[in-house]
């Protein structure tokens, strides 16, 4: 069996957490984020926790719990993270673990700060965007994913099989739905905020794409939920590029960071292996 104990916290105010928390030398810092921070939880809302270590010996940035008998969503970093947020002489990756937390700092509250190298990050990241701004390169990611999955889920529809005919459904749902929508932000260069705050930003800005996500998200009939993601599909690459053609080849880097001079090396490598005969 997982190791599973019980929350001692689950009864316990989120200002006594804090408070036994800043009393341990191990923990340099205390940031509340999201609503938490902002005074604006609602009973269905749960606490989020950012701490800061001196050090970490188990490596591990993130956990679940229970403060007050509410979920709390744990997130750790250390006092060394921070610093390379106050010593960065250029913009951060806001994808990485680094960059997630110089975010984090720009609206969080912050609840204890032992050496006021919170505070000094802080300030840092609230008086300029420090974070890299999403790049075309960026979008290529998002480009391939999108068409990926989407030409994997329609080969396995177009099959008379009805095992392939499920498997193209739970396709859908297991990866085409995230893969769109993760990639709507991508695409447009926008930093994914988790769940709440992507619904929030389609709703203000792009009504049809948000009506059309709901749409397929409750569509019970396999051939009207397979049109709607095509659709999903294009409308979700159409500021960057489309759909594949039929019969194309794509290269990319899987986990490697691409650049669009690597990938037309590589489709250059795949002609000359096809033309270039040695035997």
């Amino acid at each position: 069996m997982f190791p599973l104990p019980h929350a001692n916290t689950a009864a316990l105010p989120l200002t006594e957490v804090l408070a036994r928390l800043s009393r341990h030398l191990l923990v340099d810092g205390l940031v509340t984020i999201g609503s938490t921070a902002h005074g604006t939880l609602t009973p269905a809302s749960d606490y989020d926790l950012l701490i800061i270590l001196a050090e970490q010996p188990p490596p591990f940035q993130v956990g679940i719990t229970w403060i007050d008998h509410r979920l709390t969503d744990l997130l750790f970093a250390t006092t060394a993270q921070v610093d390379a947020i106050c010593e960065a002489t250029s913009a951060i990756d806001g994808t990485v673990w680094e960059g997630r937390v110089a975010r984090w700092l720009m609206d969080g509250q912050i609840a204890f700060d032992r050496h006021g190298n919170l505070h000094a990050a802080q300030q840092k990241v609230q008086q300029r965007n420090w974070i890299r701004p999403l790049e075309p390169i960026d979008s290529y990611g998002a480009w391939i994913g999108v068409n990926y999955n989407l030409l994997h889920t329609r080969r396995l529809f177009q099959s008379e099989d009805p095992v392939y005919q499920a498997a193209a459904e739970l396709r859908i749902t297991l990866y085409g739905i995230p893969s769109v929508l993760y990639s709507y932000f991508q695409v447009r260069q926008v930093l994914w905020e988790g769940d709440k705050a992507a619904l929030r930003y389609l709703l203000a800005n792009d009504p049809p794409y948000a009506e059309l996500l709901q749409r397929i998200l409750r569509e019970p009939d396999p051939e009207r939920k397979m049109a709607i993601y095509e659709q999903l599909a294009a409308m979700t690459l159409a500021p960057f590029s489309g759909l594949w053609d039929p019969e194309s080849t794509v290269l990319w880097n899987d986990g490697i960071p691409a650049s669009f001079e690597s990938i037309h090396q590589g489709l250059a490598l795949w002609e000359e292996l096809l033309t270039n005969q040695d035997i």
